[in-house]
């Protein structure tokens, strides 16, 4: 019974933000930036090796400290270029995968949301081991590119 409850809940969870996704305009254009805090020694990455992290496929950086990923909420049009450029998904594919990677143990926890870019960059400098992105304009030299979209 108690999975029935959950997979009720994913499936219900899945369609508020099919609706809510087609709510969403066709932002996106921007460049986007993904950027760690300065005091991570990560060099440039390539989108392969940011997805990986972001999908939660990649979880620690070299010598071992666990990565932390942020994201925007699902209103911020950055989520919506890093959703189609790294995930390679739409907001709705992004909860299924996530859901379904939490229930079946393959991460432990979806990336952190975050509703501004002044909280991520507070979150990225506190934390040498995050991993985010900002628009372009958004970034400063307390933080290291490790990738540009598109």
């Amino acid at each position: 019974m108690t999975h029935k409850r959950i997979l009720l809940a994913i499936v219900a969870l899945a369609l508020v933000v099919s609706c809510a996704g087609l709510l969403t305009v066709g932002a996106g254009t921007e460049e986007v930036d993904v950027v760690v805090s300065k005091a991570n020694n990560v060099v440039p990455l390539s989108r392969e090796e940011v997805r990986r992290i972001f999908v939660g496929e990649k979880s620690s950086w070299p010598g071992g400290k666990h990565i932390t990923v942020l994201m925007f909420a699902p209103d911020q049009s950055e989520r919506v270029v890093i959703l189609r450029e790294v995930f390679k998904m739409n907001e709705s594919d992004y909860t299924k995968y996530f859901l379904q990677a939490a229930f079946t143990g393959r991460v432990q926890a979806a990336p952190r949301d975050l509703p501004s870019a002044a909280q991520m960059k507070a979150h990225l400098a506190a934390n040498p081991n995050a991993i985010g992105y900002l628009k372009k304009e958004d970034v400063d030299d307390s933080l290291k590119i490790v990738l540009k979209l598109p």
